[in-house]
């Protein structure tokens, strides 16, 4: 708040008096009643928005009644959860961190990445895929005489098994691949690059269910003796940091 705001408290935009806005004037709310009186039509709407009656004090009918309504739900604050997934009607009488819709996400998400945490286990022991595994991809690089496509053999040196649940299976760093025979040309690629999740470490049910879940760009070379080198022993069970919606 500035100096001359505090010096001089609120002053109104419609009379220029102090404590008060042209929200809460008095003086407004005479000018919009006579000129609803006179004219009606938006006026009357503007005034019915405000007041919660018609001029004569009698109670709104008809489609001023609904006007009545729609300022009535206005006036109220509204969870910025219910707003944010566009829940129409919802939000009103709660805030985000009471919002029940909110807390029936974050169980609904939980139960669900801790049965794709399972799955992926049981993926990475019969299939080898995790840390160590070899990863085929095509790079464009430079070879010397210009650039061009080549295949690049890469090894996961590192996943972020605490980034894995349901929120974050499209396009969020999860493993980092070391790339291993890039050209001695080639200074345009780094050495090491992060990916979003394999699209062959999801489950198929769950693949399914979305084109642009997790990503195909890396093929599977060659398995792991030990994918879960790195991961936790309590990873299926342990607390999980859900990414929200944006």
């Amino acid at each position: 708040m500035s100096q001359t705001r505090r010096q001089y408290g609120r002053r109104c935009s419609w009379c220029f008096k102090q404590g008060h806005n042209k929200r809460t004037c008095p003086s407004y709310t005479a000018h919009l009643k006579r000129v609803a009186e006179k004219h009606g039509g938006h006026s009357l709407v503007m005034y019915v928005k405000r007041t919660g009656e018609m001029p004569d004090g009698s109670k709104p009918t008809g489609e001023l009644a609904a006007v009545k309504e729609t300022a009535k739900k206005a006036s109220k604050r509204r969870c910025s959860w219910c707003v944010k997934m566009r829940m129409v009607g919802e939000g009103y009488g709660h805030n985000r961190r009471t919002c029940p819709h909110r807390k029936t996400w974050h169980a609904d998400q939980t139960r669900d990445s801790r049965e794709l945490r399972q799955s992926i286990l049981n993926r990475a022991e019969a299939l080898g895929v995790g840390m160590g595994s070899l990863v085929l991809a095509k790079k464009y690089v430079y070879n010397g005489n210009g650039f061009d496509w080549q295949k690049v053999v890469g090894m996961v040196v590192k996943v972020d098994w605490d980034a894995i649940d349901t929120t974050r299976l499209k396009g969020k760093p999860i493993i980092t691949v070391r790339w291993q025979n890039l050209p001695a040309t080639e200074r345009y690629t780094a050495t090491e690059e992060d990916f979003a999740i394999p699209r062959s470490w999801i489950p198929e049910d769950i693949a399914k269910r979305g084109w642009n879940l997790g990503q195909d760009s890396l093929k599977m070379l060659g398995k792991s003796s030990n994918p879960l080198a790195t991961c936790p022993k309590d990873w299926v069970d342990r607390p999980i940091t859900l990414c929200e919606p944006a």
